[in-house]
């Protein structure tokens, strides 16, 4: 009996003791760890946090802030930031806006001056004499006005002079109504009725053309009036029988805009009077300045520029000077245009750059007015007169 209870827990021994070793069995409870690391699902979740930033790098994503930089390169938005600010230069025409001006429209409009860093901004004059004045006190330091009239003011004692010279033949002309009588000799003018302005440019060369006929001023009536307006409604209203102004701008300007039938006669048909035209003109201490020197000659060249794209591309140029001169068709401005090219040059000068005067032409320009227009002390040397060194040649492109 004994025995057998010996056996028996012996055998509950080795029982518990076989229990007690498949208890361990390291297999089933390791299998839990190795499954949660096993789970490579489970394991980049971790990651999967991280792969966020890494989205904003897609591909489709990245160019984005790219985009911007590349657009800004471009060749049309390249010259807007540029690398100097853009100067401030007021240029101050000789008149009211005329066809003859929009080449220097021309040249703000594409471009030119901006590219030469400038900022121009275009004033209205109120004639040659008064213009002449206001560069004289530096109030308006480079202008542009007649020749003739300069020349007489640089002889009376006005420190300016012509950098650049546009119109080298002069344009004058009597400007009537068709139905008035057309002049065919100097001697028909006596007794006339001539609208003018206060500091007409045309006074100078008209005083010279009467002088080589022996005529004076006192041989015809002038009729002063208060603006340009004022002078061409003297003429349709009959109150004046012609104004002294520019063949390529009054006569047809007014024939268009009113109906009236308009004639005109140049001077130079009627006795060869002609004098060099409308030039650029600056205050001598201004110019003395070297930036000043250096901001005229980008201003030159942007206008040089200007004029010859306008000489090649007359439409264009008509429609964009009628943006800034709301008044004229586009047929008048171009009309008008078309007449100012012809006389952008004396013989003297065919082939040169566009502005640059002859000596000679200067010379003959101060003989005209010294002999027949009364001028006292015409000066020894006519190099007083003018300045060529601030042109550029062709193209007339700015320097890199």
């Amino acid at each position: 009996m004994k025995k057998m209870l010996f056996v028996s827990i012996l055998v509950a021994l080795v029982a518990l003791i076989a229990v007690a070793c498949a208890a361990p069995a390291p297999t089933a409870t390791p299998v839990p760890p190795t499954a949660a690391p096993a789970k490579p699902t489970d394991v980049p979740k971790p990651t999967a946090a991280p792969a966020q930033p890494t989205a904003a790098p897609k591909p489709t994503e990245a160019p984005k802030p790219t985009v911007a930089p590349t657009a800004v390169p471009k060749p049309t938005e390249a010259p807007k930031p540029t690398a100097m600010p853009l100067t401030k230069f007021p240029f101050r025409l000789n008149w009211t806006l005329y066809g003859e001006h929009a080449a220097f429209f021309v040249a703000r409009e594409k471009g030119f001056y901006a590219e030469e860093g400038l900022d121009v901004e275009i004033q209205e004059g109120g004639g040659s004499g008064v213009v002449a004045g206001l560069v004289a006190n530096n109030q308006s330091p480079v202008a542009y006005i007649d020749s003739a009239t300069m020349i007489q003011r640089v002889v009376g004692g006005m420190p300016i002079k012509a950098v650049a010279v546009m119109l080298q033949q002069s344009p004058m002309a009597f400007i009537y109504r068709a139905d008035a009588a057309r002049p065919t000799k100097v001697s028909e003018i006596k007794g006339s009725r001539i609208a003018i302005t206060q500091g007409d440019a045309s006074l100078a060369i008209f005083t010279a053309f009467l002088g080589k006929e022996g005529m004076k001023l006192d041989d015809v009536q002038f009729v002063m009036t208060a603006n340009p307006q004022a002078k061409e409604q003297a003429v349709l209203n009959k109150q004046a029988d012609a104004l002294l102004g520019y063949f390529m701008d009054q006569g047809p300007r007014m024939q268009l805009q009113t109906g009236v039938k308009m004639g005109w006669t140049r001077l130079t048909d009627l006795n060869g009077t002609t004098a060099l035209s409308s030039a650029v003109v600056v205050n001598n201490e201004w110019v003395k300045d070297a930036k000043n020197q250096d901001v005229l000659r980008r201003f030159l060249r942007a206008s040089q520029r200007g004029w010859q794209y306008t000489a090649d591309n007359r439409a264009e140029a008509a429609k964009i000077f009628i943006k800034y001169a709301p008044a004229f068709t586009e047929e008048i401005a171009r009309l008008e245009i078309d007449g100012t090219m012809t006389i952008l040059q004396s013989p003297r000068t065919k082939g040169k750059a566009l502005g640059v005067s002859d000596e000679a032409d200067w010379k003959d320009s101060q003989d005209l007015l010294a002999k027949f227009a009364e001028m006292k002390d015409p000066k020894p040397d006519v190099k007083v007169f003018f300045d060529n060194s601030f042109l550029s040649e062709a193209p007339y492109l700015p320097k890199k």
